[in-house]
């Protein structure tokens, strides 16, 4: 009777923790499947809401099995970064990616790891109970030992991915403020067409001294690329280009006088232009290298 009387209080104890475990999972399910979207996105701004909507109602359907795979890869990036092929931008597109850089060894002990919590939660879901005598003591408290080595493993796991959440939150919540925003107009019109002709055509038509005659390649920029220059107050909030690249930081902007008694805009780019950030020139923009 008395042994009967353990294995009762043993088979509580199991069906507590078997709960336990099932809810840790659920909660990394659903952190996976939030850092799935939020921690990797790209739409145009009139879309995002909307997009957002749909990439949540998508992952909700998925395995987690499914959602670790793409977590894995979207997050745990060993190869070098590669450019999509950029195509016409109709307007604004904003996107987003949380990535962390690993080598090779890395990389893979990240990918087994989570592939095996995966497959520990599919051992507790589908076949715990063809293991589990429930008559015997013995088997009760392997079956007990075995839950506790499981949540020890979940809850690193766990811990981790709260601390990606927490990091992107803060981003997100930097780019909502003041300062965020300015930062995020700003980054709009440095990687803007436009910009990047100008800098082009500096790099290209620098005199001696480093100037360039504003004046004449306006011009020039304008009849290569005439729809840049529509709506400029609309899409950067400058009334001229000259207000557009003094935003960027970019340049220093100058006057000289000229031979009829005019004066001329100059402009160059700053002698002691250095970036936190490296950057190549595209038909697109001015693209950004980590």
């Amino acid at each position: 009777m008395e042994i009967d009387a353990d294995i009762e209080i043993l088979k509580s104890e199991i069906l507590r923790k078997i709960g336990r475990n099932v809810i840790l999972f659920q909660q990394m399910e659903h952190l996976l499947k939030y850092l799935a979207v939020v921690g990797n996105f790209s739409s145009y701004a009139s879309q995002l809401e909307s997009n957002f909507e749909k990439s949540f109602e998508t992952i909700k359907k998925q395995t987690m099995g499914t959602v670790v795979k793409q977590f894995v890869e979207n997050t745990f990036n060993n190869a070098d970064e590669t450019t999509d092929e950029l195509t016409e931008l109709k307007e604004i597109r904003i996107g987003f990616k949380f990535s962390i850089k690993l080598d090779d060894e890395r990389y893979n002990k990240r990918k087994t790891e989570l592939a095996s919590i995966v497959a520990e939660r599919n051992e507790l879901i589908h076949n715990l109970l063809p293991k589990w005598d429930m008559n015997s003591l013995e088997s009760g408290k392997e079956i007990e030992r075995s839950l506790d080595q499981q949540r020890d493993n979940i809850l690193p796991e766990l811990d981790v991915l709260k601390g990606f959440i927490v990091a992107i939150g803060e981003y997100l919540s930097f780019l909502k403020s003041d300062e965020g925003n300015k930062e995020f107009m700003l980054s709009l019109v440095r990687q803007s067409q436009l910009v990047a002709w100008f800098f082009d055509m500096a790099e290209q038509r620098a005199r001696p001294d480093g100037w360039v005659v504003f004046q004449s390649t306006e011009q020039y920029i304008r009849q290569q690329v005439p729809e840049e220059f529509a709506n400029l107050k609309e899409r950067f909030g400058y009334e001229t280009v000259k207000e557009l690249l003094q935003a960027t930081e970019f340049f220093d902007m100058g006057e000289e006088p000229t031979k009829k008694g005019g004066v001329r805009i100059l402009y160059r780019i700053k002698p002691d232009l250095s970036f936190e950030k490296s950057f190549y020139i595209t038909d697109e923009g001015v693209e950004w290298v980590t």
